[in-house]
């Protein structure tokens, strides 16, 4: 088999993992559909980011068919956008990095409250500056001012945040979620190996932060081939993301617990979470 082949074998295999991935959660996803979670709870953000991991990794998947572009008479080489699937795909890592931290990693509730309330006031905090435009838009704003007060208060009173430091409540009120936690921290908090996560992490940043390293390899990789060859990983990475979120969905959510006596869907999931789980973490077998 020669380099094109072999290239070409593994991006086609690549694909079709996520592509079962993809049709398992979302077959998993339809049995809850009709349900409806009270608004602005906690369980309703944490579908929401749910639906932000699956709307990146289909957008990728989209990507994966390549295009070729046609201007008038000229036809242009085939191409695959894979400087977009990796901005995507460290998108849907730091999402499901996110929905791990505030919904799932701890199985005490109020300490599960306190990032909660952290991660909702920086939303507001994020919008509240911005100018607004139209009546509407200034009403709104006067709601969200209330409810920073509102969510302030709550954090005030909240056993977990009476314990921090005076520097860390202020980085809590001022909107910084995360404290004093890294996106490396949550990533092991979430299973992920250091390792692998610094190692990817920093790739997927330099396409998102247009450094040298991306443009250099924009550049240089000009054939389908070498293209196809570069998103292979970037793949491998969501197959993790998509299988750790779907087993933390079926954690969380009492009507799914089923799904663990249907093997054929959850033991598709258990093989690409242990992956994710196990792949370059120190004195383990990958």
């Amino acid at each position: 088999m020669d380099n094109y082949s072999e290239i070409h074998f593994e991006f086609t295999i690549a694909t079709a993992k996520l592509d079962l991935l993809i049709k398992t959660a979302i077959e998993i996803g339809n049995r809850m559909k009709g349900k409806q979670f009270p608004e602005n709870s906690p369980i309703y953000y944490s579908e929401g980011l749910g639906q932000k991991i699956i709307n990146h990794i289909l957008s990728v998947r989209n990507l994966l068919n390549g295009y070729q572009f046609s201007y008038g008479e000229i036809l242009f080489a085939p191409k695959l956008d894979y400087s977009s699937i990796f901005v995507l795909t460290r998108a849907a890592l730091e999402t499901y990095l996110a929905l791990n931290y505030v919904f799932i990693a701890e199985n005490n509730e109020t300490l599960k409250q306190f990032r909660f309330l952290c991660w909702d006031l920086a939303g507001y905090i994020e919008r509240k500056d911005m100018t607004a435009t139209t009546e509407e838009d200034k009403i709104k704003k006067q709601v969200e001012a209330e409810a920073i007060a509102t969510i302030k208060r709550e954090l005030a009173e909240n056993p977990i945040f009476k314990l921090l430091e005076q520097h860390d409540q202020k980085k809590a009120l001022k909107g910084e979620w995360r404290l004093n936690f890294k996106w490396h921290d949550l990533a092991m908090k979430a299973g992920f190996s250091e390792a692998f996560f610094r190692q990817q992490y920093k790739f997927l940043c330099c396409y998102a932060h247009a450094s040298r390293l991306s443009v250099i390899q924009i550049q240089q990789n000009k054939t389908i081939e070498q293209q196809k060859e570069m998103v292979i990983s970037a793949i491998d990475t969501l197959l993790m993301v998509l299988a750790k979120h779907m087993y933390d969905y079926i954690e969380i959510m009492p009507e799914l617990k089923e799904i663990k006596n249907d093997m054929t869907k959850y033991q598709i999931i258990l093989n690409y979470k242990y992956i994710g789980d196990n792949f370059l973490q120190p004195n383990k077998k990958n």
